[in-house]
């Protein structure tokens, strides 16, 4: 069985190296470590803040992503430190879109054709309820 919590991706950097990311609990635990935040407060400090129009009003700091890219890295790279992870954030968009790649992989979003879609009992099942008790003259 798979693990469904899971994501990798990798990414080559200019000077030929291709370094692999697993996202997963251990990476989520060095992410936290690096960042000294819990994994959601980290999630939240690396997605851009965007106002209501779609404008970016705030980007997330180069100390946090490092730390989710130092956490996904240790599983292939475990030589690696939070300070290199954030040298590497220097290597461009391909670093951002391994991040993002690992991440959905590790975190899917639900079925949406699932989502809301409760089972629901129809009607007429059971039985009306009685009343108990005494009753009144």
């Amino acid at each position: 069985m798979a693990n469904v919590q899971r994501g990798e991706a990798s990414f080559t950097a200019s000077d030929g190296r291709v370094f692999y990311l697993v996202m997963d609990f251990n990476a989520f635990a060095e992410a936290e470590d690096a960042a000294d935040l819990d994994i959601e407060a980290l999630l939240q400090a690396v997605s851009p803040k965007v106002d209501a129009s779609g404008n970016v009003i705030g980007k997330p700091r180069i100390k946090h992503l490092g730390a989710l890219l130092y956490g996904g890295l240790q599983a292939k790279h475990p030589g690696l430190t939070h300070a290199d992870a954030i040298r590497l954030l220097g290597e461009g968009e391909q670093v951002g879109e391994a991040i993002a790649k690992a991440l959905r992989g590790a975190m899917p979003k639900q079925d949406e054709s699932a989502e809301g879609k409760a089972e629901t009992l129809g009607a007429g099942t059971g039985t009306k309820p009685k009343r108990t008790g005494r009753r009144k003259a």
